[in-house]
């Protein structure tokens, strides 16, 4: 798995839009969010067309326009949205579930006693990655009240 300066931004922008959700006017516009993650506009377009074209988001234009997310915060997960943009959150190929495809250094896939181990990595990331809703990051970043920083994801 790697995490992307890209992936970074998508996560941030989502965690943005799930603190909004609660609030009088849910939408944030672009601009704002770039803002809030020390982005600049133009390449925080291209992550929020990604996260439009995944699903996870939805643009309204006017006054009352701006970005939301397509679903509850709590049905959002950190790892969906990672894979969308990263893709596979396994270190190497031979232990991804979606992309699977044998390592171009392997002899021998089945015999591979670093398979073992990359299974055991995905597993793990997949794991937390998989059970931390945004839900989850909002109420968390309200009970530390920014004592931890402004982004711990």
């Amino acid at each position: 798995m790697k995490l992307t300066s890209r992936g970074e931004l998508a996560l941030k922008a989502v965690l943005e839009l799930a603190k909004a959700e609660g609030s009088a006017t849910p939408g944030l516009s672009a601009a704002e969010i770039a803002r809030r993650c020390n982005a600049s506009m133009k390449f925080l377009e291209q992550v929020l067309a990604q996260l439009k074209a995944g699903g996870f988001v939805v643009s309204r234009l006017g006054s009352r326009g701006g970005y939301r997310l397509t679903r509850d915060p709590e049905e959002i997960f950190v790892g969906e949205v990672s894979r969308l943009i990263d893709g596979p959150l396994a270190p190497a190929p031979c232990a991804s579930v979606t992309q699977h495809r044998t390592c171009d250094w392997c002899d021998d896939e089945a015999t591979c006693t670093l398979k073992t181990v990359w299974t055991d990595v995905r597993d793990a990331v997949a794991g937390v990655m998989d059970a931390t809703s945004f839900g989850e990051l909002v109420k968390r970043s309200e009970e530390t009240g920014g004592k931890r920083g402004r982004y711990y994801i």
